[in-house]
């Protein structure tokens, strides 16, 4: 179960073997921490020091994120005590395998942008355009493929310049089925100017924070990626990840509820060009973006969540890194 604490005076206690949730001082209501998985903070208050631990003992994560949609801060468990793991992933950084992974992150991506422009094309009973642009990324596939593998700082700029490719094709088709009406032209990061982009890059911070977790218990380091490049204080590994599965968990449930016209200029507010998403359509977003989360889908045959794969794939990088084991891309044909 994920917990979500949104709004203003709340705070996360503790009694007995209880978490207890209060506003204004007022017991809201409690759980036991077996019963959590993570704790998602969107609003300000305050948590106990005895809180904390009873959430640590029982590997409950707590991230809270910011209404940019940046993850500012993190509790955890404490780490993996396997060093070999990590030792292996820095080692990795200077030969093949490391430019291995970061192509399979960008085939899965482009795979899952591909499904996504067929899905939306036969929901509609068939778009030329959506078809020729969801063509466009065959060949985008295998001029990844062609990337010779070497040490992904060797080969960074080579992926890069593929998956640019494929997601301008990707984003004109998304696009597409917006309405012109939320002003969505082009993808953009942090500091959204439209609604579109808001949705999206205060989803991706969802996305992130389960990525982030499932990395931290597999006893990989986070900000070590093999696609990404080193940045001080970015989580690359994190980016890594997350370009499996953007297109499923993300940019559909942004897709779902603009089409289904749960949300509408109203739920926003512009201030100095950047749009602020309110409050109710804020807890409606999270919601729908931790539901496809507990969402089961089939992948290779075995029936899970989209959580669970994500657990998966951590653990897949460290069986890969450890044994050499085949890094199977996530890829699902909606």
């Amino acid at each position: 179960m994920r917990l979500i604490i949104d709004g203003f005076n709340k705070s996360i206690t503790k009694r007995d073997n209880q978490i207890v949730i209060k506003e204004d001082g007022k017991e809201v209501d409690y759980f036991l921490p077996k019963n959590l998985k993570q704790i998602i903070i969107l609003g300000k208050g305050a948590i106990t020091f005895d809180a904390i631990a009873l959430l640590a003992e029982n590997n409950v994560d707590l991230i809270a994120i910011d209404w940019r949609g940046n993850i500012r801060y993190r509790l955890a468990s404490k780490d993996h005590n396997n060093v070999q793991i990590r030792k292996q992933q820095y080692q990795s950084l200077n030969d093949s395998r490391s430019g291995y992974l970061a192509k399979k992150f960008i085939e899965s991506k482009i795979k899952n942008q591909r499904a996504t422009l067929g899905a939306l094309s036969r929901s509609r009973g068939g778009v030329e355009f959506l078809d020729t642009q969801r063509d466009k990324l065959n060949n985008l596939v295998k001029a990844l493929d062609d990337i010779k593998n070497r040490p992904s700082e060797k080969i960074r700029s080579e992926i890069f310049g593929v998956e640019g490719m494929a997601s301008q094709e990707y984003w004109a088709g998304f696009r597409y089925v917006i309405s012109d009406e939320l002003n969505f032209f082009k993808r953009s990061g942090r500091g959204a100017q439209d609604i579109v982009n808001a949705m999206l890059n205060y989803s991706y911070a969802i996305l992130a924070s389960e990525i982030l977790k499932s990395l931290h218990m597999s006893g990989l380091d986070p900000y070590a990626g093999f696609l990404h490049a080193d940045l001080y204080g970015r989580t690359s590994l994190v980016f890594d990840v997350m370009e499996e599965f953007r297109q499923q968990i993300v940019d559909r449930s942004v897709l779902k509820l603009i089409n289904l016209n749960q949300v509408n200029k109203d739920d926003f507010d512009i201030n100095d060009g950047f749009v602020f998403i309110n409050e109710d359509c804020r807890k409606l977003l999270v919601r729908t973006v931790l539901d496809k989360l507990n969402t089961e889908v089939t992948f290779d045959g075995i029936k899970k969540s989209y959580s669970d794969y994500i657990e998966i794939e951590s653990k897949n990088i460290v069986e890969f890194l450890l044994y050499g084991s085949q890094y199977k891309t996530f890829y699902i044909r909606w």
